[in-house]
Protein backbone atom coordinates (compact mmCIF):
# COMPACT_ATOMS: atom_id res chain seq x y z
CA UNK A 1 0.00 0.00 0.00
CA UNK A 2 0.82 3.65 -0.90
CA UNK A 3 0.78 6.55 1.47
CA UNK A 4 1.53 10.14 1.60
CA UNK A 5 2.07 12.16 4.66
CA UNK A 6 2.42 15.90 5.02
CA UNK A 7 5.86 16.95 6.42
CA UNK A 8 7.41 19.98 8.13
CA UNK A 9 11.05 18.09 6.99
CA UNK A 10 12.53 15.66 4.67
CA UNK A 11 12.34 12.67 7.11
CA UNK A 12 10.05 10.28 8.39
CA UNK A 13 11.93 11.61 11.78
CA UNK A 14 10.14 14.93 11.28
CA UNK A 15 6.78 15.90 12.48
CA UNK A 16 3.18 15.50 10.15
CA UNK A 17 2.68 19.32 8.64
CA UNK A 18 -0.39 20.71 10.21
CA UNK A 19 -1.18 22.17 7.19
CA UNK A 20 -2.22 19.67 4.42
CA UNK A 21 -1.88 21.97 1.45
CA UNK A 22 1.32 24.05 2.59
CA UNK A 23 3.49 21.63 3.80
CA UNK A 24 7.32 21.79 2.57
CA UNK A 25 7.26 18.24 1.97
CA UNK A 26 5.57 14.70 1.70
CA UNK A 27 6.51 11.39 2.62
CA UNK A 28 5.73 8.88 0.24
CA UNK A 29 6.10 5.53 1.20
CA UNK A 30 5.31 2.00 0.06
CA UNK A 31 4.32 0.15 3.06
CA UNK A 32 4.65 -3.26 1.95
CA UNK A 33 8.19 -2.74 0.69
CA UNK A 34 9.11 -0.78 3.98
CA UNK A 35 10.50 2.14 1.63
CA UNK A 36 10.43 5.80 1.55
CA UNK A 37 10.97 8.76 -0.29
CA UNK A 38 10.44 12.51 0.14
CA UNK A 39 8.64 14.55 -2.18
CA UNK A 40 9.02 18.47 -2.54
CA UNK A 41 5.94 20.29 -2.62
CA UNK A 42 5.80 21.96 -5.94
CA UNK A 43 2.40 23.31 -6.10
CA UNK A 44 3.34 25.70 -2.90
CA UNK A 45 2.74 28.97 -4.40
CA UNK A 46 0.42 28.03 -6.41
CA UNK A 47 -3.53 28.61 -6.41
CA UNK A 48 -6.11 25.90 -4.43
CA UNK A 49 -2.10 23.68 -3.79
CA UNK A 50 -4.66 21.00 -1.84
CA UNK A 51 -5.80 20.75 -5.31
CA UNK A 52 -3.11 20.10 -7.32
CA UNK A 53 -1.69 18.02 -4.11
CA UNK A 54 -4.66 15.46 -4.28
CA UNK A 55 -4.14 15.15 -7.68
CA UNK A 56 -0.79 14.59 -7.50
CA UNK A 57 -1.72 11.72 -4.96
CA UNK A 58 -3.87 9.94 -7.56
CA UNK A 59 -0.86 10.19 -10.14
CA UNK A 60 1.35 8.15 -7.72
CA UNK A 61 -1.10 5.64 -7.41
CA UNK A 62 -1.46 6.51 -3.51
CA UNK A 63 -4.40 4.28 -1.94
CA UNK A 64 -3.98 6.32 1.84
CA UNK A 65 -3.15 9.77 2.96
CA UNK A 66 -2.58 10.40 6.89
CA UNK A 67 -3.36 14.62 7.77
CA UNK A 68 -3.96 16.62 10.27
CA UNK A 69 -6.10 18.40 8.91
CA UNK A 70 -7.87 18.76 5.42
CA UNK A 71 -10.06 21.49 3.11
CA UNK A 72 -13.11 20.38 1.35
CA UNK A 73 -11.82 20.20 -2.46
CA UNK A 74 -8.66 18.27 -1.93
CA UNK A 75 -10.84 15.95 0.40
CA UNK A 76 -13.17 15.52 -2.31
CA UNK A 77 -10.42 14.67 -4.95
CA UNK A 78 -9.59 11.94 -2.97
CA UNK A 79 -12.47 10.64 -1.96
CA UNK A 80 -13.89 9.99 -5.61
CA UNK A 81 -10.77 8.47 -6.42
CA UNK A 82 -10.90 5.86 -3.85
CA UNK A 83 -8.27 7.20 -1.38
CA UNK A 84 -8.80 6.82 2.12
CA UNK A 85 -7.60 9.82 4.55
CA UNK A 86 -6.49 9.42 8.21
CA UNK A 87 -6.10 11.39 10.83
CA UNK A 88 -3.34 12.14 13.25
CA UNK A 89 -2.96 15.29 14.85
CA UNK A 90 0.59 15.27 16.43
CA UNK A 91 3.89 13.82 16.46
CA UNK A 92 6.25 12.29 13.83
CA UNK A 93 5.97 10.83 10.45
CA UNK A 94 7.11 7.49 11.87
CA UNK A 95 4.64 7.25 14.81
CA UNK A 96 1.85 8.17 12.08
CA UNK A 97 2.92 5.01 9.78
CA UNK A 98 3.23 2.78 13.38
CA UNK A 99 -0.05 3.87 14.00
CA UNK A 100 -1.23 2.93 11.02
CA UNK A 101 -0.14 -0.05 10.21
CA UNK A 102 -1.15 -1.07 13.55
CA UNK A 103 -4.82 0.04 12.41
CA UNK A 104 -4.99 2.52 14.69
CA UNK A 105 -5.81 6.21 12.94
CA UNK A 106 -9.05 6.98 12.66
CA UNK A 107 -10.48 7.01 8.79
CA UNK A 108 -11.86 10.63 8.11
CA UNK A 109 -15.08 11.01 6.02
CA UNK A 110 -14.91 14.66 5.68
CA UNK A 111 -13.08 17.61 5.92
CA UNK A 112 -11.73 19.22 8.54
CA UNK A 113 -10.70 22.29 7.12
CA UNK A 114 -11.74 24.93 5.23
CA UNK A 115 -10.34 28.50 4.28
CA UNK A 116 -7.23 27.79 6.49
CA UNK A 117 -9.74 27.39 9.62
CA UNK A 118 -10.32 24.08 11.32
CA UNK A 119 -13.93 23.04 11.26
CA UNK A 120 -15.49 22.83 14.78
CA UNK A 121 -17.29 19.42 15.54
CA UNK A 122 -21.19 19.16 15.12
Amino acid sequence: MKILVPSNGEDITNKIDEHFSKAKYFIFMDIEKDVWEVLENEYLRDKHPGDKIATKAIDLKVQAMIVASIGPHAFDILSKANIKVFYFEKGTIKEAIDKFKRGELAQMFKANKKHGKLFKED
